[in-house]
């Protein structure tokens, strides 16, 4: 009897272990953490800088040169290097690209709310 209680027990904690995959713990490509900082033009123009972590998660800042103000930055890195963010507190405003094993980054920025997009580009420091 012992032995038919614990085998469901067994399989059901063995199954719960397996299929319950954290994504905080899937580390990305090495080369692609750190500091990157660079430009960004279009409809206004400034600085950047994120700091990607070796879970993928990014923090960062965007400063106008026009106005001074800063937006943080904040999103992910997929394993292949794929940026995908938002500046501020809203959704309306997204920072999305590429950051490349070489070093290199490129992509795009939209405030939609304020109707202005552009590029950005830069590399890992």
């Amino acid at each position: 009897m012992k032995k038919l209680l614990f085998l469901p027990i067994l399989i059901f904690t063995i199954a719960i272990t397996s299929c319950s995959k954290d994504e905080q713990d899937v580390n990305i490509d090495s080369n692609l953490t750190g500091t990157w900082n660079g430009a960004y033009s279009g409809d206004d123009r400034g600085i950047w800088t994120v700091n990607v972590d070796a879970n993928g998660n990014v923090s960062g800042t965007a400063t106008s040169a026009y106005t001074q103000d800063s937006q943080n930055i904040s999103g992910k890195v997929t394993d292949n290097g794929t940026l995908s963010a938002t500046l501020g507190n809203t959704d309306d405003r997204e920072f999305v690209g590429q950051l490349k094993e070489n070093n290199e980054a490129t992509g795009t920025w939209i405030d939609a709310g304020r109707n202005m997009e552009g590029t950005w580009e830069g590399s890992k420091q």
